[in-house]
């Protein structure tokens, strides 16, 4: 009795682990069904899409700073040079005016002199 307990006992496991294995089988073709179908590459496709968008956004948005600075950049040297040409003129009246200031101290000693 006991001992045809056990082999009815291992017929259902081997029927069980039999049918576990094709369960399992099954699964394992519906997922690799599902991971390299249609749709699988649609969701795929979607997700690399969606990442290089990202990244043309990100690049846009590089490129505007970028371009923003070299406006910024152009514009500051443009002022720079204009300083520095106002700088020049006042430098050469400043000059200008000293030549005077001696020439107008000489006179004066010379008034002062007679």
């Amino acid at each position: 009795m006991d001992l045809d307990f056990i082999q009815v006992k291992e017929r259902d496991t081997r029927k069980i682990i039999k049918e576990m294995s094709e369960n399992l089988t099954t699964i394992i073709i519906t997922a690799i069904s599902v991971i390299f179908g249609a749709g699988g590459w649609k969701f795929y496709e979607f997700l690399i899409r969606s990442k290089r968008e990202k990244q043309k956004e990100t690049k846009s948005e590089q490129n505007i700073y970028r371009d923003d600075l070299m406006a910024r950049v152009e514009r500051l040297e443009k002022d720079k040079n204009d300083q520095t040409e106002e700088l020049m003129k006042v430098k050469v009246e400043a000059a200008g005016l000293k030549i005077k200031v001696e020439f107008l101290e000489r006179e004066l000693d010379r008034i002062k002199s007679r």
